[in-house]
């Protein structure tokens, strides 16, 4: 999975991001954790490798890890901010 980079634009401050979603034209923001995933998915990361990055910053359980990712990438989808299998097909 992946962001949808042409949808979205953001800036950190103090460790957490505001995201502008082009296309609905409103702003987001993130927590720590958030923010960390988030950075990772401006390329093509698994679902694995998230909860790795979670594991490794934060010192969390895999469960916890797993849910937290879960969560967060179906927080990203529902807001059609992840690349379509179609987009990421074309390349």
């Amino acid at each position: 999975m992946k962001l949808d980079s042409q949808r979205i634009t953001w800036r950190e401050i103090d460790g957490e991001l505001v995201i502008l979603d082009l296309a609905a034209s409103t702003y987001l923001t993130t927590n720590e954790t958030g923010t960390a995933l988030l950075k990772e998915l401006v390329e093509e990361r698994s679902t694995e490798e998230l909860v790795e990055v979670l594991m490794t910053a934060f010192d969390v359980a895999s469960e916890t890890a797993v849910a937290d990712v879960r969560a967060f990438v179906e927080d990203l989808g529902r807001n059609g901010l992840l690349e379509q299998a179609s987009q990421l097909e074309r390349r």
